[in-house]
């Protein structure tokens, strides 16, 4: 579906509305706004309520941290997590997975960054250094 651009602004002008002073978003005003434009049915509302959907979900997907280690850590990286939120915010989500494939060392992402210091991405890199 193409969505014009009034809906596009439209929708931009409501998610900067539920935005709050540290970067995270307020759900109850995105319902309220929600239930606004579903009852008021404005212009292009799908396309409206379709934008302000994918915007939240970018929202969401950029406060995500996942952490991937090759062998347990202690508190299942509760303090990669608490160090990651100091530096950047508090996460909207967070999983720690455990992945031996890694040989050793730690994956992090959040949202579209990631930090790689696995022992497997090294020795990627030195073989390609070789080739």
């Amino acid at each position: 579906m193409k969505i014009d651009r009034h809906a596009r602004q439209t929708a931009k002008r409501y998610f900067r509305a539920c935005l709050r002073p540290d970067g995270s978003f307020d759900e109850q005003a995105i319902r309220d706004i929600v239930n606004l434009v579903v009852t008021e049915r404005p212009r292009n509302h799908l396309g409206i309520l379709n934008r302000l959907f994918r915007l939240v979900e970018i929202a969401i997907e950029e406060r995500t941290v996942r952490v991937e280690s090759a062998t347990p850590l202690p508190d299942q990286g509760a303090s990669v997590f608490r160090s990651l939120e100091q530096r950047y915010g508090p996460a909207a989500r967070t999983s720690y997975e455990q992945n031996p494939a890694l040989l050793g060392g730690l994956r992090i992402r959040r949202g579209s960054n990631i930090w790689d210091g696995t022992l497997s991405k090294r020795l990627e890199r030195l073989e390609q250094a070789f080739s």
